[in-house]
C-alpha cells in the first residue's frame, strides 16, 4: 500500500513538472517590434523606410501622417501602410482576414530620437485568428528593416486567439456592424466616398482588396479636432507613454466583407495591442472611456448607417 501511495506521488510529481515546464516554455509573441533607432532627420528617415520597403518587395498604400496640432503624444509621427503577396494570401485564408492583410511600419519622433518599429505581423495573425503563418513575413520585415528587439507585453498564441482585456469587454468575432448595403461594391464605393471627404472627421489612409475574397479593407485616420475621443493623437498620448513607441498601431481600421461594414470595437483593437495598460489610472482605459462609443458612432455614420442611442463604459 504503502509502495503503490508512493508510486501514484511520483507519478503526480513527474506530471506537474512536465505542465509547468511546458508552461514556462510555451511561446510568447509581442505586439510591436523595433527596427533601428535612425541618427538622420525626421524626413530623410521616412524616404528611407519607403525606399528600403519598396525595395524589400512590399507594396506601399498609403501613408498617415499623424496631426498633431492640438494633441502632441510625439514630435512628429508617420505610419506607412503596406501589404504584400504573402500577406494577401494570408488573408484570403478566413473571412475576416482582412484585417491582417496591411502591415503599419511607424517613424515616430520622441524625446529627440527617431524610432522606426513595425507591428508584429505574428502577433496579429493570432490576434485575428488568421490561421496562417506570418512568420516568414516577419522575417523579412526584419531582413528590410532590422530587428533590434520586439517591444509591449508578452502574450501566449492561445491567448491572443480568445482575446478580451476583462468581462464585458469584446473579443475579436464581436465586431461593430457599421452599414448593410445592396452589394460590395455598392458598400466600398460609399465608405471610400465619405472617407475622402472626410465625413465624421475620419481620414482616407488606404483601400486593398483581398483577392479572391469578398473582402475590402480601408485606413482610416481619426482627426477630430473637437473631440479627442475620436482623435488618434489623443488616444496614443492616452496610451502611449512608455519610452518605446506603439504609433504603428494606427490607423484604425474598417473592412467591408460581402455586403456588410464593419469595424472592430476599440475595447478589443486597442486592447490587444496594449494589453498591458491599466483599468485604472492616468494611462489606462478608464482614462477613454467615453472613446468606444463616439468611435463607433463617428464611423458609423462615415459608413451611411443610423446611430442608436446608448452609453456602455469602456
Amino acid at each position: 500500500m504503502i509502495m503503490r501511495r508512493f508510486v501514484k506521488f511520483l507519478m503526480l510529481s513527474f506530471c506537474l513538472a512536465f505542465v509547468l515546464s511546458a508552461q514556462a516554455a510555451e511561446t510568447t509573441v509581442q505586439p510591436f517590434v523595433l527596427a533601428y533607432i535612425s541618427n538622420s532627420d525626421f524626413k530623410s528617415t521616412v524616404k528611407t523606410v519607403e525606399q528600403k520597403l519598396q525595395k524589400g518587395g512590399f507594396k506601399i498604400v498609403g501613408v498617415y501622417n499623424l496631426d498633431l496640432k492640438k494633441f502632441h503624444p510625439y514630435q512628429a509621427a508617420t505610419v506607412i501602410c503596406v501589404t504584400s503577396p504573402a500577406l494577401l494570401a494570408a488573408a484570403a485564408r478566413t473571412s475576416h482576414g482582412g484585417y491582417g492583410a496591411v502591415e503599419s511600419v511607424s517613424v515616430t519622433k520622441t524625446d529627440g530620437q527617431i524610432q522606426v518599429a513595425y507591428l508584429n505581423p505574428v502577433y496579429y495573425s493570432y490576434a485575428y485568428r488568421m490561421h496562417a503563418d506570418l512568420q516568414p513575413v516577419l522575417e523579412h520585415l526584419g531582413k528590410t528593416l532590422g530587428m533590434e528587439q520586439a517591444f509591449g507585453k508578452k502574450m501566449t498564441p492561445k491567448s491572443l486567439e480568445n482575446y478580451h482585456y476583462t468581462f464585458g469587454m469584446e473579443y475579436f468575432n464581436e465586431p461593430l456592424h457599421l452599414k448593410t448595403y445592396a452589394s460590395h461594391a455598392q458598400a466600398v464605393a460609399a465608405v471610400r466616398k465619405n472617407l475622402q471627404a472626410g465625413k465624421q472627421h475620419t481620414r482616407f489612409v488606404y483601400e486593398v482588396n483581398v483577392p479572391g475574397t469578398d473582402q475590402t479593407v480601408f485606413g482610416v485616420g481619426l482627426d477630430n479636432p473637437n473631440n479627442g475621443n475620436v482623435n488618434d493623437a489623443h488616444i496614443m498620448q492616452v496610451v502611449d507613454f512608455k519610452k518605446l513607441k506603439g504609433t504603428a498601431y494606427l490607423p484604425y481600421q474598417i473592412l467591408v466583407m460581402g455586403n456588410k461594414v464593419e469595424a472592430l470595437n476599440l475595447r478589443f483593437r486597442l486592447a490587444v495591442f496594449f494589453p498591458g495598460l491599466s483599468m485604472m489610472g492616468g494611462h489606462s482605459f478608464m482614462s477613454l472611456m467615453s472613446a468606444p462609443d463616439a468611435i463607433k458612432n463617428a464611423l458609423t455614420k462615415m459608413a451611411g448607417g443610423s446611430v442608436s442611442s446608448g452609453f456602455s463604459l469602456f
